[in-house]
């Protein structure tokens, strides 16, 4: 059996900071031989109308992100800004996979974003928008579709290959802590998963799969959510394993994307068994 990722390309999206898990497993990925192509939130040519501080908003995330991508990954690790809320940005993107000649094997997708999470606080469902239900969507469920069908149009994926989406426990309950919204959209994402990975194994015998990572605050993300560090806590106490570390996630992450699978449509859990429970 072949653990090795050594010439295949990677695709990750979703690292912010050195506390993200998608760097986490760009590094998993790396160390396995993989070749990493990160993206990230960042300015581009498609922002048109912004404020100022719009704009320095995305400049600053940008610089932040390929500081630690350069700093945790090492300088040779190609980076790209990636807003995948306009769909000229995720074009431009295939296109210049397309125009160096890059075939991907793997594609992490590890992006999310919900609007009714403010300073640790979450809306309750019964007051959620429109456009904060349309904007959760967007990203952390479109985004996926959006993405694979631009490098699928451009014929970038190679046979055999693999997707895997981060999602969470949240998708399928009502959980300890309010998720709401966020768990709505990956709802959405999971079922996305499957019907892609029926589509793209019969046409290209690639591989779609989600997996539910534990509670996780150490992430800008994670800290973000009101309640998470409890939940981590009981999920330590709770789970017959135990809290799952975000080594563990990596590492099934760089299994799925290992050639030779026939693992697809899956939604797998990386949580030390915490789904379990009643």
């Amino acid at each position: 059996m072949n653990f090795n990722l050594s010439g295949r390309t990677v695709i990750i999206t979703g690292i912010t900071d050195s506390s993200s898990l998608a760097l986490v497993i760009a590094k998993e990925c790396k160390q396995l031989g993989a070749n990493l192509i990160c993206t990230g939130l960042g300015k581009t040519e498609f922002h048109q109308n912004l404020s100022e501080a719009g704009l320095s908003f995305l400049e600053r995330t940008y610089s932040d992100f390929q500081k630690t991508v350069k700093e945790e990954l090492g300088e040779d690790v190609l980076t790209y800004p990636l807003d995948v809320t306009i769909q000229a940005n995720i074009d431009s993107f295939a296109d210049f996979l397309k125009d160096k000649g890059i075939k991907v094997h793997s594609f992490l997708h590890s992006i999310a974003m919900d609007k009714t999470i403010r300073q640790g606080k979450v809306k309750p469902i019964m007051t959620v928008s429109r456009e904060e239900f349309m904007d959760a969507m967007n990203v952390s469920a479109f985004s996926l579709l959006a993405l694979t069908q631009s490098f699928y149009q451009r014929n970038l994926f190679v046979e055999g290959g693999s997707i895997v989406a981060l999602s969470y426990l949240g998708a399928e309950k009502v959980v300890s802590h309010p998720y709401k919204n966020i768990g709505v959209a990956k709802s959405a994402l999971e079922r996305l998963v499957k019907e892609m990975a029926m589509e793209l194994g019969k046409e290209k015998q690639i591989q779609v799969n989600a997996i539910r990572f534990s509670p996780y605050k150490a992430s800008k993300a994670g800290s973000a959510i009101e309640g998470l560090e409890q939940a981590e806590n009981s999920c330590e106490e709770l789970s017959p394993l135990g809290n799952a570390k975000a080594k563990d996630l990596a590492e099934e992450v760089a299994y799925l994307f290992r050639p030779g699978n026939r693992i697809t449509g899956e939604i797998r859990h990386v949580d030390g068994g915490y789904h379990i429970r009643g």
